[in-house]
């Protein structure tokens, strides 16, 4: 018979990974997370799981230096790298270092699984854009079009988004934009491109109101998201501005 005064084991590092993806604030869940790490038996999996729940805490704190830091603990274990190299890119990004962001999102992309490829050559050329290498954007969206799958109209439209912001043709263009408005994808980030094409062919009516839709969309997402989307919700309010759509 089991002695009545032997301790229940305590959680596993698991059950804390699930405490802390539960978790109500970003407070509990750093402590959860840190409460995993330290339990004496942890698989490389959950480690890193367990760090990524610690860097979304730091994150969503705006500690972007400490999540950064997270990353690399997060390489160590050997496990999802792409995702380690992706997060270390919007902390980088967040921390207005762009060229790092750049960098780091290039290892994202090519260190991917197959079914990850496009997300993340999608979001190398989004920061290779905002860094001003345009060719190297185009090139990035053409990688991650013969990966993708259902994102191929926005991809397409984020290509010639790029083009008309760079003062180039965008070829084949009302197709694109008809393309998009007819996929699931045009919700979301969507919103954004088709807000910032109408703009370009001079449709400012339709821009507004993408453009307004996008800023609605993302008017109380987390820190993580906010911050990674900094940019395109600045540039969303600057052309709402000059279209005189802002309230």
């Amino acid at each position: 018979m089991a002695d009545p005064r032997q301790a229940a084991p305590g959680p596993t590092a698991a059950e804390y990974l699930r405490l802390a993806m539960l978790a109500p604030d970003t407070e509990t869940r750093a402590r959860l997370a840190t409460t995993g790490l330290a339990q004496p038996e942890v698989d490389a999996e959950t480690r890193f799981l367990l760090l990524r729940q610690l860097y979304l805490a730091r994150f969503t704190e705006r500690q972007y230096r400490g999540a950064l830091e997270l990353t690399a603990r997060m390489l160590e274990t050997g496990e999802l790298l792409d995702l380690a190299h992706h997060d270390a890119a919007r902390a980088l990004q967040a921390l207005g270092e762009l060229p790092g962001a750049v960098a780091a999102q290039r290892l994202a992309a090519e260190s991917a699984p197959t079914g990850r490829r496009s997300f993340h050559y999608w979001g190398l050329a989004t920061l290779e854009h905002f860094a001003g290498d345009v060719d190297g954007a185009l090139a990035s969206l053409s990688v991650g079009l013969r990966w993708s799958r259902r994102d191929r109209p926005l991809l397409r439209a984020h290509a010639a988004y790029i083009r008309l912001d760079a003062g180039r043709a965008a070829p084949a263009l009302a197709g694109t934009v008809a393309s998009l408005q007819r996929a699931k994808c045009r919700e979301g980030y969507g919103q954004f491109l088709l807000g910032m094409l109408a703009w370009h062919m001079g449709d400012q009516p339709r821009a507004v109101l993408h453009l307004r839709a996008f800023l609605t969309r993302n008017a109380n997402v987390d820190e993580a998201k906010a911050a990674t989307l900094r940019e395109e919700l600045r540039r969303a309010r600057v052309t709402l501005a000059l279209a005189g759509g802002l309230d």
